[in-house]
């Protein structure tokens, strides 16, 4: 990864990984989750922070299971845009 070329879809290819990462949809078709973890000076934090500005991704606080860092789900406009990241 590391380009920030933007795809038909608006978003980069590391956002729409990290989109469908967050749901799961890495192993197959289905969801079977909708979390994504990380915080300051990760790699995907940006990316994280510019879904979340897009309305694609919500932003909780951290927690003990976390390690403190934000805990990022994906919105039904995200989860649209994942799965049309997938064809």
């Amino acid at each position: 990864m590391g380009t920030d070329s933007k795809t038909t879809l608006g978003q980069t290819p590391e956002e729409i990984e990290i989109l469908r990462h967050a749901l799961g949809l890495q192993r197959g078709s289905r969801e079977f989750r909708n979390h994504f973890v990380t915080g300051p000076g990760s790699i995907d934090y940006e990316h994280c922070e510019a879904l979340v500005d897009a309305g694609l991704m919500v932003k909780r606080a951290g927690h003990a299971l976390s390690g403190g860092d934000p805990v990022y789900h994906v919105t039904e406009a995200g989860k649209s845009v994942a799965r049309r990241g997938a064809s």
